[in-house]
């Protein structure tokens, strides 16, 4: 029997072939034969209606075993070889291969068994359809390293093969077209590697600019490999960010030019191989597991799959080579490998030409910093000084002109004479012209009180002072009026820096002028700088290096001061942690039987109103002390970053819609007025629904807290200019002027009597600071004073309809009704508590909804009434007094009879690091006390209908 790959079924029909078949023309070498079967024996398949045409298409729907004997020994010869090969049968060029091909197509495998080549291969149709054409006339075709883009498992590859294609022959006829391939990648691009580096060195050979550099090669490397976008993104110092200052398209991506951004951002494993020096791969960014987490990242500059080489200078990541593409794509190693060398090769060549250009920039910069230092070194008069300093300084800068001025009491002993000393009158009256460089004194001899301004700051502040254009500058308007020096001398940029001793005085200053604007950059005022510090050659270095060993000494102290009041700081974040998630659970814990006995009162005494409104006031007061609860925890873990918001497009209207149910009952019991003013258009935001939800709540809330009973509160919604308003006022209490700033603040409140009758922690304000700041938007508060009312502002931007995915927020499952007589089927629940109370109550209350409850209180007695009994559904307490729950559970999953048992955690604990360990544990459901009825409701629907369906497959059988 054949082994051929490629067979496809036969759907209906038969036929019968006629006429000796003829063996292929040039047969492909045998190798070792693969190991693939057919699933179906030859009588399975039948031939379709006879006729020559119809025959020879018929071979397409034959077992091979059943062609004729020239066919069956090519498929033979196929399926034993190593090699791709193919048969394309008929003029449909239906596909039958061996499994060396199967490999190149990849997840096309094995539904191109039997199909249309052109089906399986569109994208490789219409440049092999004219030599499939030619073979199909009876003539052979060869491509040589031929370059095949296709498909396979979704990612774009780039191969080379040398193709053999052979007419099939069958009665005389062409039966099909018999293919070989030999795959020549890898010797295609070590030639095209070392062809490219010729050229690349051609390219470069005179060029001399770093930026016409990286031009350069990044073009020829995305025309080499065929890759959308290349280019170079530099690293700044604290290799926090990568800039991009140009880069290559081929028009099928944007430019990322003058683009920054954050090197985080693309993953932290992405960017600790980066720092490494390892260069990184990724074929689709949403499969990887390092990039999948941060595909937004990926997705704002548009990169589906990339190739980033680092570049890495004196140990320090300093810039990466990038190639993108905008659809999944496999990079092979030879790619990879070349990106590698062009980004060296590059490197190396540009760092080249900046060196020399560098070079010959500070060759001539400490010719005349030199020249300067001689010039100060030789001479004590200032006045010389002062020439030297203002001929470099012009001829460093390229200024039109310089001048220098100091004080004119510091003279003889300018040191000693501080210039800092309080401006008496003018600028001008403690300012000298000492020296000048390309204007005449006389310009200067006579400088107006406004020209004097441009001093003003130098010596008060001691720092330099530079302007790209007087003229558009109105701080500086009257210094370019007509009859002005500087307006006779046209200036427009200029360039002020003074000239101070280590000690801190100012002593003087440098002014550089030019009639063009912007021609002092900040390098440029660095080297005046370096000049000017010349000046302060006599300050007593031994005293400066006495005070920077004292700095040194106290930063020291106060650098290990620092760590010290760090690492207590985290330990004492630390415990507070601990004790609120302990507080939580201890105090969720007697709420739990509170709860279930209220509820369980109001079912059984649903006709006693005394014992009905008894009844609602304990689940009022539970879910009140529940929320308090949440909301201490839920300040904690917003403070410490550890909320992740689920974003989607919300309309928020049904955002202040659900906050208003929310709050219903609050502004029920207090009889408020509540209005309500919405859009009729919908206003979309990007942003967690639940927490926005939580937010709204927590401001209308507040305002029902603290407005005296039949109150009224006032709630407008209003969108424009890509941004959105939440107005909520109300005509309460108020606040005091002192208030307003801090109450966002945690554990801040108004004045309170000593009963508390508004009641609160402090916290409802603050979580919802933080969470709209997590959402980009800003809250604020006002209020006219004590009595007045208070209003609430918050602020989100607006996105359009279609922005962003709805994928993390699924429509919330119809909830039942927690209280109800019975269930569609009685189950049977064991409840596992050491708190007897809870116990006991929640088994009355699921009692009296139709199940049948049992009632243990440590795990070991638990697991023995479990193996017994096989509950349908068990509820276990997390801290019980022999093994806690995760045990009992993990030893529950270990009973092969358990299997369809259900665990559910009830606990006091409810953190997401609690909830987590407890469905790793084998928890199917988290629960936290006291239990919400409507959640566990829905879990016993569902186990119920779970073993209702069990029992009908177990009945069928």
């Amino acid at each position: 029997m054949s082994n051929l790959s490629g067979f496809m079924p036969m759907v209906g029909g038969s036929s019968t072939l006629s006429g000796d078949p003829t063996v292929l023309d040039a047969p492909a070498p045998v190798l070792a034969a693969p190991s693939a079967l057919f699933a179906s024996s030859p009588a399975a398949f039948a031939p379709p209606p006879a006729s020559t045409e119809r025959a020879l298409a018929g071979l397409a729907y034959l077992h091979p075993d059943a062609w004729p004997e020239g066919l069956r020994a090519i498929a033979d010869l196929i399926q034993a070889s190593r090699f791709p090969m193919f048969l394309a049968i008929g003029r449909e060029l239906r596909l039958f291969y061996n499994d060396a091909y199967s490999d190149l197509l990849g997840d096309k495998h094995p539904g191109a068994r039997g199909a249309p080549y052109a089906s399986v291969r569109p994208e490789l149709w219409e440049r092999m359809r004219p030599y499939f054409d030619e073979v199909l006339a009876g003539e052979s075709a060869q491509l040589q390293h031929a370059l095949m883009e296709f498909e396979r498992n979704g990612k774009r590859e780039r191969r080379f093969f040398c193709v053999s294609l052979s007419p099939v022959r069958h009665a005389g006829q062409v039966a099909g077209v018999y293919c070989v391939l030999t795959e020549t990648t890898s010797d295609v691009l070590s030639d095209y590697r070392h062809a490219f580096h010729q050229k690349l060195g051609e390219a470069l050979d005179g060029l001399d600019d770093a930026a016409h550099i990286m031009r350069a090669t990044s073009a020829m490397t995305g025309q080499t490999l065929g890759v959308a976008r290349v280019g170079y993104g530099e690293v700044d110092v604290l290799g926090r960010t990568f800039s991009i200052d140009r880069d290559w398209t081929d028009g099928r991506m944007a430019s990322l030019a003058g683009r920054s951004y954050p090197l985080d951002a693309f993953g932290p494993v992405v960017n600790a191989k980066l720092r490494q020096g390892r260069s990184v791969r990724i074929d689709d960014v949403d499969a990887d597991e390092r990039s999948a987490p941060h595909a937004a990242a990926y997705a704002a500059i548009g990169a589906r799959a990339l190739v980033m080489v680092p570049i890495i200078e004196e140990g320090r990541l300093c810039a990466v080579f990038y190639l993108h593409e905008p659809m999944a794509r496999h990079w092979t190693e030879q790619e990879v490998a070349l990106a590698e060398d062009v980004a060296r090769h590059t490197r190396e060549v540009a760092r080249r030409s900046r060196v020399e250009e560098s070079l010959r920039d500070e060759s001539r910069i400490l010719e005349t910093v030199n020249r300067a230092g001689r010039a100060l070194a030789s001479t004590l008069d200032l006045d010389t000084l002062a020439q030297s300093i203002t001929d470099a300084g012009a001829e460093l800068s390229g200024a039109r002109f310089g001048a220098f001025f100091c004080n004119p009491a510091g003279r003889g002993d300018p040191l000693h004479d501080p210039m800092n000393a309080p401006i008496s009158t003018t600028a001008h009256e403690q300012m000298r012209l000492y020296a000048l460089s390309g204007a005449s004194r006389e310009q200067f001899d006579r400088l107006a009180p406004p020209t004097a301004a441009i001093f003003r700051p130098l010596i008060e502040g001691g720092a330099p002072v530079r302007s790209d254009d007087i003229t558009c500058d109105p701080q500086h308007a009257a210094l370019v009026a007509d009859g002005t020096p500087l307006a006779q001398l046209r200036v427009r940029s200029y360039l002020a820096v003074p000239v101070v001793s280590q000690s801190g005085k100012v002593l003087g200053g440098l002014f550089l002028g030019h009639p063009a604007p912007a021609m002092f950059t900040e390098r440029t005022e660095r080297m005046v700088a370096n000049l000017a510090a010349q000046a302060a050659v006599a300050m007593d270095n031994a005293h400066l290096y006495e005070i920077a060993q004292t700095s040194a000494l106290e930063r020291d102290a106060l650098l290990q001061s620092e760590r010290l009041a760090r690492v207590q700081a985290e330990r004492l974040s630390h415990t507070k942690d601990e004790f609120l998630a302990m507080l939580a659970h201890e105090l969720r814990n007697p709420l739990a039987p509170i709860s279930s006995s209220a509820s369980l009162l109001s079912m059984q005494f649903a006709n006693e109103p005394r014992i009905c409104q008894t009844s609602s006031i304990i689940s009022r007061q539970v879910k009140h002390m529940s929320r308090l609860i949440d909301d201490l925890l839920d300040v904690s873990r917003v403070t410490r970053g550890l909320v992740k918001l689920k974003l989607a497009t919300v309309d928020f209207r049904d955002v202040v819609n659900g906050a208003l149910d929310q709050t219903r009952p609050l502004v029920l019991e207090k009889a408020h007025h509540v209005t309500v003013q919405l859009p009729e258009t919908p206003v979309y935001v990007r942003g967690d629904q639940t927490r926005l939800v939580q937010s709204v709540a927590n401001i209308v809330g507040n305002a029902a807290k603290y407005t005296p009973r039949a109150g009224t509160l006032a709630l407008r919604l209003v969108a424009g200019d890509g941004r959105m308003m939440l107005e909520v006022r109300d005509n309460g209490s108020g606040m005091p002027p002192d208030l307003v700033p801090n109450v966002f603040d945690l554990f801040t409140q108004g004045a309170r009597t000593l009963a508390r009758s508004q009641g609160g922690l402090g916290l409802g304000l603050t979580l919802v600071k933080r969470l709209v700041d997590l959402h980009d938007g800003e809250v604020t508060a006002h209020s006219d004073g004590v009595g007045c009312g208070s209003t609430f502002t918050l602020c989100l931007p607006c996105v359009s309809a279609g922005a962003g995915s709805n994928d993390d927020d699924a429509a919330p499952p119809s909830e039942p009704d927690p209280v109800r007589a019975a269930l569609g089927r009685q189950l049977r629940v064991l409840i596992v508590d050491d708190n007897t109370d809870a116990a006991d109550s929640l088994a009355t209350l699921l009692q009296v909804q139709g199940h049948a409850t049992a009632v243990e209180y440590d795990a070991a007695s638990a697991l023995r009434r479990a193996r017994v009994e096989h509950p349908d559904v068990m509820l276990i307490d997390i801290g019980l007094p022999d093994i806690d729950g995760y045990q009992l559970a993990s030893s529950l999953r270990a009973l092969p009879d358990m299997a369809a048992t259900v665990p559910v955690a009830v606990t006091g604990y409810g953190q997401a690091k609690d909830r987590e360990r407890a469905l790793e544990a084998g928890f199917v459901h988290h629960l936290v006390k006291p239990v919400d009825m409507t959640a566990l409701v829905r879990i016993l629907d569902a186990s119920a209908a779970q073993a209702a369906q069990a029992e009908a497959t177990a009945a069928s059988v």
